[in-house]
């Protein structure tokens, strides 16, 4: 039901973002009755789909989970691949905006900078680039975890005559690599995408590593119209349980101690799940992967020998399979590859291992690396991105004090439940620092994070409260609790997203909580539940805060 005292406001929430979390969000306060509008700095809905159309860009999880659970919408909507395209996830977001009656209340092309609290009125003031600020009385940020790039800082960068591009900052028209000359630095999910797209076409491909990629293969399926309808019963199970696991996935981690298990057990267990494809071998395995030394070593290196059994030119296998592992299997997150090992069997395909030729500068024609200068006819840059704090660090969005988020986050990575920040209240965000973010599958993560957002906002309207924040004391333990669930694993010993290890200056420490949906899913709705007890509330006729 609409709230009966959201007055002194514009709207009663601005949701910010239009991919899974925003969209789903968005829907479930229309349900409501709430005055509520989206804002994105995109050109239509999809959120990272919206953003990221480089040559390759595909999903990592089963197409059966990933989309919304909705009937209205599984049930009436055809897929085409079991792992699909950019190309076939734009039209399912414009299909699920008209199926759910959404575009009234979708604003395009328009980017917040800003937004300060009026603590009288227990508003947000959010600025836009258009020059509007709009009121509302909650804020909730559903802007994603891959959302501000990392730029590349190589001298002379400018300097480059030839197309250049960042993976995530891709021109909207078709980009040909056919007949280039091709550079490709970096090698994470987007790199490997990118790679093995332009390797089809390129007239030669050089490609920079610092890290091999353990990837995974994908065992990509492709379906007629038919054979996907025949599927569809068995959609709903799979969205089911996949949010009863450890990662959202319709498989989970097995709770056997690799201790116990004999070695044929192992083998078997290992080959099970390699010959299953996808993230099977690493969200499908014992849990002790994450944890014991041994059962992860044991997997690294029943990986690097069915890698390099694909792998022909033999000054490569060292650098793209190495004999010991560059970091703890699974500590950095594995992407999903086609052809990527196979493509470098092929005479116009070169790769670099920047770690003993350093990347030196870009010029006018091309790359300086190990002080040779190759040229090239087009850069692309597979950098990655600034996960997790980011797209809020850098908005403009103050406490009372004058500190921003980022100001927070600079001197402690601080939230209460990866959804609220002390100091900044009514305002409320996804798919962030300290939630699960893309260590749990981006759908599942959209609609559990969603309506915990939703029904603290309807709970707070139903009471009658006009300001909520979250104790400090409550977001330190939960820092400390995210600290101590990571201390306890292998995941450290990366230098990984997960770490910040990614971001130039960034401090090194967990970014997402990695305990898993279970735990992370007990936990929202334990505050629910217990009556707010980490939180702060004032309600509207009272002018001190008092806990519920």
């Amino acid at each position: 039901m609409k709230p009966k005292n959201e007055s002194n406001a514009d709207l009663d929430v601005i949701v910010v973002g239009a991919g899974f979390s925003g969209m789903h969000i968005l829907h479930e306060f229309l349900k409501r009755d709430y005055n509520v509008h989206l804002f994105d700095d995109g050109e239509g809905v999809g959120g990272t789909w919206d953003k990221n159309n480089y040559p390759g860009a595909r999903v990592d999880s089963e197409v059966w989970i990933y989309q919304f659970t909705d009937p209205q919408i599984w049930q009436n909507y055809t897929f085409t691949e079991k792992f699909p395209t950019w190309r076939e996830l734009k039209p399912y977001f414009n299909f699920v905006a008209d199926q759910w009656g959404l575009r009234p209340h979708m604003t395009f092309k328009t980017r917040l900078e800003g937004a300060s609290f009026d603590e009288n009125e227990c508003v947000w003031h959010a600025k836009f680039n258009d020059g509007v600020t709009r009121r509302a009385r909650h804020l909730v940020l559903a802007m994603g975890s891959t959302t501000t790039p990392v730029m590349p800082k190589f001298a002379g960068i400018e300097s480059f005559k030839g197309e250049s591009y960042h993976s995530a900052r891709w021109p909207k028209q078709e980009v040909s690599f056919s007949g280039k000359r091709v550079a490709v630095i970096g090698t994470g999910a987007s790199g490997v995408q990118v790679i093995q797209e332009a390797s089809k076409t390129a007239d030669h491909l050089t490609v920079y590593q610092r890290t091999p990629n353990l990837a995974l293969p994908m065992g990509q399926e492709r379906y007629t119209r038919d054979e996907y309808a025949k599927m569809k019963p068995l959609i709903y199970p799979a969205m089911a349980y996949s949010r009863q696991t450890f990662g959202g996935f319709p498989y989970d981690l097995i709770n056997r101690r690799w201790n116990d298990l004999n070695e044929s057990e192992r083998n078997q267990m290992m080959r099970q799940n390699w010959e299953q494809k996808g993230f099977r071998f690493w969200l499908g395995a014992p849990a002790d992967l994450f944890f014991d030394e041994e059962c992860n070593r044991a997997h690294y290196n029943f990986w690097r020998d069915e890698t390099r059994k694909r792998i022909k030119k033999e000054h490569l296998i060292e650098i793209l399979a190495p004999t010991e592992p560059p970091h703890p299997f699974g500590a950095k997150r594995p992407c999903l590859e086609q052809w990527y090992f196979d493509l470098y069997n092929q005479d116009n395909v070169d790769l670099i291992d920047t770690n003993t030729s350093q990347i030196e500068r870009i010029t006018e024609n091309g790359i300086v690396a190990g002080a040779v200068e190759r040229e090239f006819d087009c850069i692309v840059y597979a950098t990655g991105f600034d996960n997790c704090t980011g797209a809020i660090g850098a908005l403009d969005i103050r406490d009372g004090t004058g500190r921003t988020i980022g100001d927070v986050w600079d001197e402690k990575y601080l939230t209460y439940l990866g959804k609220m920040v002390p100091g900044f209240p009514n305002l409320l965000f996804t798919y962030a620092l300290q939630s699960p973010s893309a260590f749990l599958n981006g759908p599942t993560a959209a609609e559990l994070e969603g309506d915990w957002v939703v029904n603290v906002v309807e709970d707070m309207s139903a009471k009658g409260i006009r300001r909520y924040d979250a104790k400090p004391d409550a977001a330190h333990k939960w820092a400390e609790r995210c600290n101590d669930v990571a201390n306890m694993s292998l995941l450290p010993k990366a230098k990984s997203w997960y770490m910040g290890a990614n971001v130039p200056g960034k401090r090194p420490e967990i970014q997402p909580f990695i305990g898993g949906q279970v735990a992370y899913r007990a936990a929202l709705n334990e505050e629910i539940e217990m009556g707010y007890p980490n939180l702060v509330l004032e309600r509207a006729s009272s002018a001190t805060a008092a806990a519920e």
